[in-house]
This record gives structure tokens, sequence and C-alpha cells, in this order.
């Protein structure tokens, strides 16, 4: 084979690598990105319902000691928290289904307090 031949094949071998490689590339960090983020809301989601079982423990705590404020002040938390978790459930299918691409965290609003 002639030398022109072999420069113009390794040079388009080249040219295609760089081209699909840098398609893969970006795949596999879009991939990598979308995994931290379902694994930070998993990670808050398994905390919070964490505490919630610690709430709803000390709830019965309570109101077996007739402590009923107290418990009442417990199930107002666990109200709460069934609140934030389904916030998170609802960003983890948003971002397993592709929905929050500019997603860089765990988001809970924080909604007012009434008393």
């Amino acid at each position: 084979m002639e030398t022109w031949l072999l420069a113009l094949s390794a040079s388009l071998t080249v040219l295609v690598l760089a081209i699909y490689g840098r398609r893969v590339y970006i795949a596999v960090r879009r991939w990598q990105r979308k995994q931290a983020r379902l694994d930070a809301i998993n990670q808050e989601y398994e905390n919070l319902r964490s505490v919630r079982k610690d709430a709803v423990y000390h709830h019965g705590w309570a109101q077996s000691r007739g402590e009923f404020r107290e418990a009442k002040d417990h199930e107002a938390h666990v109200v709460d928290i069934d609140r934030k978790l389904g916030i998170l459930r609802e960003q983890y299918k948003a971002v397993e289904d592709g929905r929050l691409d500019d997603f860089s965290g765990v988001i809970i609003a924080e909604g007012s307090k009434e008393k």
C-alpha cells in the first residue's frame, strides 16, 4: 500500500474515534451525574425515613404516658416528614425520567408553619 493511503486511513480512523469517543464520554458523564443525583436524593430519603420512624416511636410513647400535647407535636412532625418524603419521591422520579437535568442537589421547599 502506498503511504498516502495509510496516512489517509489513519487520519480518518482518528477522526471517527474522536467524534464517537467524545459522544461516549458525554453520555457516560451524563449517566454519572444522574446516578449521583439519585444517590443524593435516596440518601436524604433514607435519613428522613429514619427520623420518621423515631418520631412515630416517640409519638406512641408520649401517648402511652398520657402526654397528649407532646404526642400531638410528634404527630405534626411525622406529617411534615411525610410531606418531605413525598417531595423527594417526586424529585427521584423526575431525575430518573430525565426531567431535572439542571438539578444539582436535594431540594425540599419549607412551607410556612402555622401554629
